[in-house]
């Protein structure tokens, strides 16, 4: 099962940057805390397979750091392609918050990420979404909604769709700013559910979003409510999830009381992502193994989630029938 997860051609939908750089790539940039003691701490939690909550946000903050020039944003951009492709992805959804530093604005810092996309050569067709944090309020949020909004028009091959992000107990759901995202043609993906919010969740789905992220306290089961679940089931709309995110930061007990049960269960659309790859110390092979030992599905399973994953992707049409060429014919060469 692990070379098969390895092999298979994968769609990765839900990618935080900077959440997604490895202590290959931390290294490299080499932006850590000068204190002697902070280093050596550092070095063991990168050295380690699994990792504690505390110390996930430990290496936050580094990547972070790590990231405020322009050069270090497109050296943590083009290694970050580069290993979703050695994992065997074939297309990847990338997001990140524009964010300006002593050196960079909002506005370089997303022209630095699409030119580490435009730069690649690799054989992984690779897409952008730009996010808002929730901490962000008015007129401060209406800012960078309108700066997203004019890189996408910039970019319009690249940048495909916005995200609200950040801490899920901090901050609000601003349901007009996301209808203007719309309404300018950007696709949205909303973190949605994260922690209990019946209000916001209810808000989000009533916005008919493209996808949500986590979709964690909707079902009665897992935190939500039936009236909730009812609404998504009315919605349809595919969750982006995590396993090994939610199993670590404990917005899920654990792997085989994760609540994605619930959408194997009912045949609902669901994608499989690493969230934060680095921090998290995953990759998505890793994922797609995690998913079948803990929810006994089979190699025709795993191959069919994944292929579903092109119909949620932002691909351009002709995108997405390559991906599927490129299943399909994988399909035909290696699964009996």
């Amino acid at each position: 099962m692990n070379e098969f997860c390895k092999n298979l051609p994968k769609i990765e939908l839900h990618a935080h940057l900077n959440g997604s750089l490895s202590s290959q790539t931390l290294k490299k940039l080499g932006c850590f805390d000068e204190s002697i003691e902070e280093y050596h701490r550092l070095n063991k939690v990168m050295e380690r397979s699994s990792r504690t909550l505390d110390e996930c946000f430990l290496l936050f903050k580094v990547a972070h750091n790590a990231t405020r020039t322009k050069e270090a944003v497109y050296t943590a951009t083009k290694d970050v392609i580069e290993e979703f492709f050695n994992d065997n992805a074939i297309y990847l959804e990338l997001r990140t918050t524009p964010r300006s530093e002593e050196c960079m604005t909002m506005e370089e810092y997303v022209e630095t990420v699409v030119k580490a996309i435009q730069d690649n050569k690799l054989n992984i067709i690779v897409k952008l979404l730009l996010s808002i944090d929730r901490r962000y309020q008015l007129p401060a949020s209406d800012n960078v909604m309108n700066l997203i909004i004019k890189m996408k028009n910039k970019y319009p091959d690249i940048i495909k769709g916005v995200d609200l992000s950040g801490n899920p107990n901090v901050g609000i759901f601003n349901s007009e700013l996301f209808k203007k995202a719309k309404e300018s043609g950007l696709s949205l993906s909303l973190h949605c559910g994260e922690v209990k919010n019946d209000k916001e969740v209810e808000e989000m789905l009533f916005l008919n979003p493209d996808r949500i992220g986590h979709a964690t306290c909707i079902h009665p089961k897992y935190e939500g409510s039936e009236e909730l679940w009812n609404l998504y089931c009315q919605k349809l709309i595919p969750a982006e999830c995590c396993l090994t995110s939610n199993v670590v930061c404990g917005t899920s007990k654990s792997y085989a009381n994760h609540h994605i049960l619930e959408w194997i269960k009912n045949d609902l659309p669901f994608t499989i992502s690493t969230d934060d790859k680095g921090v998290f110390n995953t990759t998505l092979s890793t994922e797609y193994e995690l998913l079948q030992r803990h929810f006994d599905l089979n190699d025709s399973d795993l191959w069919k989630i994944n292929y579903n994953s092109i119909d949620y992707s932002f691909a351009e049409s002709s995108e997405k029938d390559k991906l599927r060429d490129i299943m399909l014919e994988w399909k035909t060469k290696y699964m009996k």
